[in-house]
């Protein structure tokens, strides 16, 4: 791989597939374990309960080099439509460059030069969601952690993605962060877990909760009206990482909620 991109460096990840490390940020696009495989294991896998013979529309957030998008042309045989959003034009533009299938890099790059089905927007996603009028099936959310990319996580912005949803549609996220789990909750919207190997690998969430296959438990929802869960906000969508994160820690300073650990102490003398 010969490519070079400014403030990122290509590596391999355990799976053979390429992965990329944001040396500004200091966080990797993909698992070291896996990038091919974490792209099916917490956005692929968990659409399968979706009725999957009928044409499918999808929002892709945070395309990067397009594993998500790519894996989900590789398993998803009817798609009508991928709205991609990304803020770095280099990655976009080089996507159909890094290994996958032949057959689907040319889709990828024949559909970067002429859009048919897939469409791509540059730029602050915040800006770009405001502007999409589709419904969605499948909605992917692979932002970096809100610790480094909390204007990706607030609940103003998560509440504009769950407006784009259709009934029987499905959100999907490796984060399972509790203040992102409490601004889906707070939607109205049924929130859930992704399993695999007995270990939590993410987040799903529907308006259907047939379509919730593993349910948060009593204990799970009790955490999230603790300290750990406040949210990070964003009312109008424009707030700087910094101010969001600076915002929050202060609300979480100064709130009256009970701590995660003394939630847990609580339960355990309960027990």
């Amino acid at each position: 791989m010969l490519m070079k991109f400014k403030n990122i460096e290509i590596f391999k990840t355990q799976d053979g597939s390429i992965g990329l490390y944001n040396k500004e940020l200091d966080e990797i696009y993909h698992s070291k374990f896996g990038a091919k495989k974490e792209a099916f294991e917490k956005f692929i896998e968990p659409c399968f309960v979706l009725d999957l013979n009928k044409p499918l529309m999808i929002l892709d957030i945070c395309y990067g080099i397009g594993y998500n998008t790519k894996t989900a042309l590789e398993y998803f045989p009817f798609i009508s439509r991928i709205d991609c959003l990304e803020t770095n034009e280099e990655l976009v533009f080089n996507s159909y460059k890094f290994e996958f299938s032949k057959k689907i890099n040319s889709i990828i790059e024949k559909n970067i030069k002429k859009p048919e089905f897939i469409y791509f927007y540059i730029g602050d996603a915040r800006n770009t969601i405001k502007k999409l009028q589709n419904k969605y099936d499948i909605i992917f959310h692979d932002g970096f952690a809100p610790h480094k990319q909390s204007v990706l996580w607030s609940e103003d912005f998560i509440k504009k993605i769950v407006s784009l949803m259709k009934k029987d549609s499905i959100y999907c996220t490796y984060n399972h962060s509790k203040p992102v789990l409490k601004a889906l909750l707070d939607t109205g919207i049924c929130i859930g877990k992704t399993v695999k190997d007995n270990r939590i690998a993410g987040t799903i969430a529907s308006y259907n909760p047939d379509l919730i296959v593993n349910k948060l438990d009593e204990f799970e929802l009790e955490q999230l009206n603790t300290k750990s869960a406040i949210t990070y906000k964003d009312r109008n969508l424009n707030l700087s990482n910094e101010e969001i994160i600076k915002n929050r820690n202060l609300e979480v300073l100064n709130s009256s909620l009970l701590s995660l650990s003394k939630l847990k102490r609580i339960k355990q003398l309960q027990d």
